[in-house]
């Protein structure tokens, strides 16, 4: 929380001067002499209202992307798997064996649960 409002802060100091100075530009010009500086501005025209039309191999690659993301948290896992295995071997050495069998047993649990994402991408995308 303290860190967000940090974040928000210094990027409002960094931002602010920069607000004010295109602020002061804009209003210093005359509006005949920001529409000669700024030619494709007065070409915009708005636009009436629209429906958007949803094709469904759009929404095919939506899904498989959204069911992708299970692959990122697979390899968070098989990460703090193996590292988590590492710093237990150094803690206690003589377990080696049986911590790296538990650690082999998260790993294949693991990634069995990316290869079911994996399939579920797959099967959206092509079917």
């Amino acid at each position: 929380d303290l860190f967000c409002t940090l974040l928000i802060y210094t990027t409002y100091i960094h931002i602010q001067p920069i607000v004010k100075m295109m602020r002061r530009a804009c209003t210093a010009m005359p509006v005949a002499r920001r529409m000669a500086a700024a030619p494709c501005a007065a070409v915009v025209a708005a636009r009436p209202a629209s429906t958007v039309a949803i094709s469904v191999q759009g929404l095919h690659y939506v899904g498989t992307g959204l069911a992708a993301i299970a692959l990122a948290g697979v390899g968070l896992g098989i990460g703090t798997i193996f590292g988590n295995l590492l710093v237990a071997c150094a803690r206690q050495p003589n377990m080696t064996r049986m911590l790296f069998n538990y650690a082999i047993l998260g790993f294949a649990l693991t990634e069995a649960i990316g290869l079911f994402a994996l399939m579920l991408a797959f099967l959206m995308l092509f079917s």
